[in-house]
């Protein structure tokens, strides 16, 4: 099983994220939030070979609905499973340097990595959005929206919620 998390943020997030669990019956419901995405985390279980086997397919079908620039993480969940580990942390690592996106082991159960994997996530997108605001800006406009993480768990800036 993949889990699948699209960010859908509007300039000022909050985020709005859809948890697909990878299957198949949401495949076309999902490309159709593609569209919109600014931000996809693709979650396998590290207990599972298949599940990350599958993530191969569900980054071919990002490419092909997604826009080209969405930030894109992968995550291997269950971190805290290491005696039923089928997929060594060196393969999450490959994949995500073969694909040129961030890699995290989580572990949801332990709450490991879990709310990094959303900041940087968020974070990264924000950064995307000041380059874009400083390029078309024009003078006189508003300038970039900074965010530490100190500052954005203080206000908790990012509020996703699981749909």
């Amino acid at each position: 099983m993949v889990f699948i998390v699209i960010f859908l943020c509007p300039m000022m997030l909050p985020c709005i994220s859809r948890d697909t669990a990878g299957q198949e019956r949401f495949r076309t419901i999902t490309t159709a939030y593609y569209r919109g995405a600014m931000g996809i985390m693709l979650v396998y279980d590290i207990t599972n070979e298949k599940s990350f086997d599958n993530i191969k397919n569900w980054i071919r079908n990002i490419e092909e609905h997604a826009s080209s620039d969405v930030e894109r993480m992968i995550l291997g969940n269950k971190c805290d499973m290491n005696d039923k580990r089928q997929v060594s942390r060196e393969r999450g690592e490959k994949l995500a340097i073969d694909y040129g996106v961030k890699f995290l082991e989580t572990s949801a159960k332990s709450s490991i990595n879990v709310e990094e994997a959303f900041f940087t996530l968020g974070r990264d997108i924000m950064t995307k959005l000041n380059r874009k605001m400083n390029e078309s800006s024009s003078p006189g406009g508003g300038g970039p929206v900074k965010i530490t993480e100190k500052s954005a768990k203080k206000s908790s800036f990012f509020r996703c919620v699981l749909l």
